[in-house]
């Protein structure tokens, strides 16, 4: 997004305009439930959920500080006093990451402890994504993608000149590549070889500023443009037409996320100051629930490794485990009041799919 937007909606702005509005005994119920959010968030610019803890952190460029969303709509702060202002925000395994200046800061999420710092010498990092093991982060001025290696405290040029201005990035873990999206008019979509950074493919949209990108559980691609203002889907060949998932309620909507738990898409409004968790159709769900499906419930999850179906079964049961991509990545028989075991998967979210029962359970691999 670009730096100075927040600044209409600062506190001191706000309260400006609220005292004219209430001697001028003008109506203006939008204007407060603006303002009332402004309370909550400063400039938010990125969404990240976290499964674990089911919460939402959202990065505020106008107070330089990470706040986190609660279930219910609570918000609190998860780090504040940050040297310069958090842009993109993402999670691997127990720190979540952000783009800092021109450096990269990690976080516990379990308390907020700084527990990484990495200047890159970038000019205004801006997207945030990660494959499980590196950070790949754009940087908004120097027209430049980093690649971080957050293990070895190391880092890379993977990129070192995008043409167009390079904003939103996401990792596809079915394709192995990095999907990035960019600033500026007939704004493009392009695919990057995390390796090599080479440009795999391109394709020019009919919107203008894209801000954020991110894939839903179908592995299709949802794109957040300021012109206009809507979250679009994309499929992941770039060959269908696009579909409006979001089009309403929308303010320079900025780096987004999906929520594969609740299938929402999680946006931070720049323009507001207010962020929104729409659900998303057309999810795993979706269609579980359309062929008679019914859910089921499983303890713990979160799980580390084994986890307790809960269902009272009289036989053995087929069993089949979907990654968030809709990948299968295990199966096998379940027998009465056996444990399943899923340590051997990567930390993430799966859905485990009973075929001959109908009855499915999303769960959280830490």
């Amino acid at each position: 997004m670009v730096r100075l937007d927040w600044y209409w909606w600062h506190p001191i702005v706000c309260a400006a305009i609220s005292r004219f509005i209430m001697r001028s005994k003008l109506f203006v119920p939008l204007f407060f439930l603006s303002c009332a959010g402004n309370a909550q968030y400063s400039g938010p610019e990125s969404v990240e959920y976290d499964p674990v803890g089911d919460r939402y952190f959202v990065s505020c460029t106008g107070n330089n500080s990470i706040k986190q969303r609660a279930q219910d709509g609570t918000v609190s702060n998860f780090v504040s006093g940050i040297s310069d202002a958090p842009y993109g925000i993402e999670l691997q395994g127990d720190t979540l990451f952000a783009n800092v200046g021109g450096g990269v800061k990690g976080y516990l999420t379990s308390d907020g402890t700084e527990v990484f710092d990495l200047d890159l010498g970038g000019s205004f990092l801006n997207g945030l994504a990660s494959d499980g093991h590196f950070l790949y982060t754009t940087d908004f001025g120097d027209l430049k993608i980093f690649k971080v290696d957050p293990a070895a405290g190391t880092y890379t040029v993977l990129v070192a000149n995008t043409v167009q201005t390079p904003n939103g990035i996401v990792y596809d873990p079915t394709f192995d590549k990095l999907w990035v999206a960019y600033w500026g008019s007939s704004a493009r979509i392009k695919s990057i070889d995390k390796v090599s950074g080479a440009e795999l493919s391109t394709y020019t949209t009919s919107l203008s500023n894209i801000d954020g990108i991110t894939l839903d559980c179908n592995g299709n691609i949802l794109v957040a443009s300021w012109t206009p203002d809507r979250i679009t889907r994309f499929d992941n060949t770039l060959t269908a037409p696009a579909e409006t998932v979001v089009g309403t309620g929308l303010n320079n909507p900025a780096d987004i996320d999906f929520d594969a738990v609740n299938n929402r898409v999680c946006v931070p409004n720049a323009g507001n100051n207010t962020v929104v968790v729409p659900d998303v159709a057309g999810c795993v769900d979706g269609v579980f629930e359309t062929t008679g499906y019914q859910t089921l419930n499983a303890m713990p999850n979160p799980t580390d490794g084994l986890v307790r179906i809960e269902l009272d079964l009289k036989e053995q049961q087929p069993f089949m485990v979907f990654s968030e991509a809709g990948l299968l990545v295990a199966s096998g028989t379940l027998n009465p009041r056996a444990l399943l075991d899923v340590s051997s998967l990567n930390a993430g979210i799966y859905l485990i799919d009973l075929p001959r029962l109908k009855r499915y359970v999303r769960v959280v691999k830490r």
